[in-house]
């Protein structure tokens, strides 16, 4: 099997690299497991693939491996530390799932002063703030997917291992949210980090 060339993969690495760290940061991961999880990607993108034009959407494969690679790393930490939850060929899922410990999903309000005059700067943070709080870490994670990233309803499904419907069902949900807080999405979008 021929082997990527370094050049390929380096390039592909520094193209997604600050998206696939800010996806992990998300998620609620530390500094240091994003990038060992990065890394452990990258490694495997070396190892396993004889060439990445096999992969039909690199940046959708690329954010779902990531993913499933810190559920993993989630699942594991758990594991090593003694937790009580069980493992089943699904325990991926299982952990995804776990009601008790759901994979959390963060998104941070920055407004830029140049942007919006200063009075209305607090005012717009705390509502974005406010809707924020409001929204579930899946809703969160798939606004974030979809108008951040700009993944599709179908790449989003695959990525968080959930039914196409959900995501549109999440997105939804989440504009109504927004809606109901007298926010457009372009300004909710133009805020968060």
């Amino acid at each position: 099997m021929p082997s990527i060339k370094f050049s390929h993969i380096a390039s592909t690495y520094n193209k997604y690299l600050d998206s696939l760290y800010a996806y992990a940061l998300h998620l609620g991961f530390d500094e240091e497991s994003a990038m060992d999880a990065i890394h452990d990607l990258f490694y495997k993108l070396c190892t396993k693939h004889a060439s990445l034009d096999e992969i039909q959407n690199l940046k959708f494969y690329l954010f779902r491996s990531l993913r499933n690679r810190l559920i993993d790393h989630k699942r594991s930490t758990r594991e090593f530390t003694g937790s009580s939850i069980p493992i089943h060929a699904h325990s991926r899922l299982q952990v995804e799932n776990d009601s008790a410990n759901p994979l959390p999903f963060h998104l941070n309000v920055t407004v830029e002063d140049e942007l919006i005059q200063k009075e209305d700067a607090e005012e717009i943070r705390q509502k974005v703030e406010n809707v924020l709080n409001r929204l579930t870490d899946r809703q969160r994670e798939v606004i974030y997917l979809h108008y951040i990233q700009e993944c599709s309803y179908e790449e989003i499904s695959k990525i968080m291992q959930i039914s196409v419907a959900a995501s549109r069902n999440l997105v939804s949900k989440s504009i109504v949210k927004l809606r109901a807080a007298s926010l457009t999405m372009a300004l909710f979008l133009l805020v968060i980090t």
